[in-house]
């Protein structure tokens, strides 16, 4: 099974720019209803990177 996100982000200098970025969550059906809400709560957490270097996200500070 699979559940796609589109997510659209206006480029700051230029609003006439976007980016898209497709999330994709694929996992058989029995796994589907376990990781699916983990999935959603993910979702809101994309942003762009603001080049302000303050990741404070996932992998934060390991060089990853």
């Amino acid at each position: 099974m699979q559940s796609q996100v589109f997510l659209t982000f206006a480029d700051v200098l230029d609003p006439h720019r976007r980016a898209v970025i497709r999330l994709t969550l694929t996992a058989t059906a029995a796994q589907y209803d376990e990781v699916l809400e983990e999935f959603q709560d993910f979702v809101p957490t994309v942003r762009p990177d603001t080049g302000t270097g303050a990741d404070t996200g996932p992998g934060a500070g390991t060089g990853a």
